[in-house]
């Protein structure tokens, strides 16, 4: 049997061509108009967020030189890579002698495949163990700040820290789901997203670990002026840009 009476090669009518290739070429020519110019970070003024932390706020006060004890967010070697600024501060509570860590990680762009790195990703690398992850609120008078708590341990070393994410003008704390939206609605807008992670944490055994951390949360961004606070937490409810 001659096979090749059967197997004829497809034959695209010249006009069905044409009209492919023009879709082809639209296509391309609205990737690059839509693909993002602007830097969100341009729009917040670029913030350094190491001059809008005040020094001392309600019975806390900064600890100079005891920023020491506070992990980093990743290795040392990956900070300039992902990191446009990272920030560690300790504040001690003068009436309960209390003493908490913050770090605080940011990068400009978040619009490529160098992304934050949460503490579940970086904590076990630092030699800790996770014990606990979950989500919680915490109830500030501009509205609900979507967090994450975890229980840490390494060694004699307890841990628990609270932490936030925030993506453009939303906080997208609880997952890549939200920080892919976020990611997605700048672009739309015409900017590449930016992407800060704060996170505050104490070593302590104490049962009212998040509470302190959340009281912590609420006065220190109580402290700043509407338009630095929202550097940090962006647009929820009750405050708008």
């Amino acid at each position: 049997m001659n096979t090749a009476a059967y197997i004829r090669p497809m034959v695209m009518p010249p006009l069905r061509m044409i009209a492919a290739l023009l879709i082809m070429a639209l296509a391309l020519a609205c990737g690059e108009f839509l693909k993002p110019s602007r830097y969100w970070a341009d729009e917040l003024g670029n913030p350094v967020y190491g001059q809008l932390l005040p020094t001392q706020f309600g019975a806390w006060v900064q600890q100079p030189g005891e920023s020491g004890a506070v992990v980093n967010p990743v290795q040392a070697e990956m900070l300039d890579k992902i990191y446009s600024e990272t920030v560690s501060r300790t504040y001690l509570n003068r009436q309960t002698g209390r003493m908490l860590m913050l770090s605080m990680a940011y990068g400009r762009d978040q619009s490529t495949d160098t992304q934050l790195h949460t503490p579940e990703m970086c904590y076990p690398s630092q030699g800790f163990r996770v014990d606990e992850v979950k989500p919680d609120v915490v109830h500030a008078p501009w509205g609900d700040m979507p967090v994450m708590r975890m229980q840490t341990t390494m060694g004699q070393r307890t841990e628990p820290l609270t932490y936030f994410v925030r993506n453009g003008d939303v906080l997208t704390t609880q997952g890549s789901l939200q920080r892919n939206l976020a990611r997605l609605g700048l672009a739309i807008r015409g900017y590449k997203v930016d992407g800060l992670l704060v996170r505050v944490s104490e070593v302590t055994q104490r049962p009212d670990a998040f509470a302190v951390q959340s009281q912590f949360l609420t006065e220190l961004l109580q402290a700043m002026q509407q338009d630095d606070r929202q550097k940090i937490i962006g647009k929820i409810a009750g405050e708008k840009r």
